[in-house]
């Protein structure tokens, strides 16, 4: 499991006095900022203030930020914090981050693949397995009917394919 978990990206500027769009992947996206001081993968620290929201995004300043210039530098960049920071889950409670890597299995027994990603574009959340035979990706909704079993301590996953999914 990693050690640092993205709580959120910066999309860009906003503005000219170095505010900047946020998407943030926490559950309430404007908790982001309740999560103190975030860092880059170069551990470079970022204290977030939330000024507002704009068209699906967060809008923020950076303390010691004030140009458009130096906020166009960050476009990009992933906001992480450290995971013994966070909370545990519940049971039936995920980190993304926890998932990736992870084999895939059907309920026979048979490895499929490996999940690559996660994703979520508004109707639920969606877990991208590459399919070991064919390395190609496919999208499979994730709940507990497709996914019946996560198992941490042998790093897989079983799931339930709909039927015509892979057709």
């Amino acid at each position: 499991m990693s050690e640092d978990l993205c709580l959120g990206v910066i999309l860009g500027p906003h503005g000219i006095k170095g505010a900047v769009r946020v998407k943030s992947f926490t559950e309430k996206p404007e908790s982001i900022v309740e999560y103190g001081t975030l860092h880059d993968k170069k551990g470079k620290s970022f204290d977030l203030q939330l000024e507002g929201q704009s068209k699906g995004a967060l809008i923020a300043s950076i303390r010691g930020m004030t140009t458009r210039t130096q906020a166009e530098l960050l476009k990009g960049t992933e906001l992480l914090i450290k995971r013994n920071l966070l909370p545990s889950t519940d049971d039936g409670e995920y980190y993304y981050a926890d998932l990736l890597g992870l084999n895939v299995y059907n309920r026979d027994g048979k490895k499929m693949g490996v999940v690559k990603a996660m994703h979520n574009f508004g109707a639920g959340d969606i877990v991208e397995v590459v399919i070991t035979e064919t390395e190609k990706p496919v999208l499979i909704p994730f709940n507990n009917n497709t996914v019946p079993d996560i198992d941490f301590v042998k790093q897989e996953m079983i799931v339930e394919i709909p039927l015509g999914l892979l057709d």
